[in-house]
């Protein structure tokens, strides 16, 4: 290989690793201005209505509750932000 080609790869190589660390930026910006997602947990009453709550460690669809007479929960859901 000739000098201009090693120059020619040194050049392609360090524009490439100019990209990916620019892309790798932008990328973590975005991330760190994201907030956590909420999880909630919804129960139904015995009544009919409907109670809605954070999301406790153990809770899954189909347990029953002491939150209200005859709870179940009916639904665990993911809240996000519209953008």
């Amino acid at each position: 290989m000739t000098t201009w080609e090693y120059a020619l790869l040194l050049a392609v190589s360090l524009i490439m690793l100019v990209f990916f660390m620019y892309m790798f930026w932008r990328e973590s910006l975005t991330r760190g201005r994201e907030r956590p997602a909420e999880v909630y947990t919804v129960i139904k009453c015995g009544d009919g209505a409907e109670r809605r709550r954070k999301y406790q460690d153990g809770d899954y669809v189909g347990k029953q509750t002491e939150e209200c007479a005859g709870g179940v929960i009916a639904g665990i859901y993911k809240e996000v932000q519209q953008q």
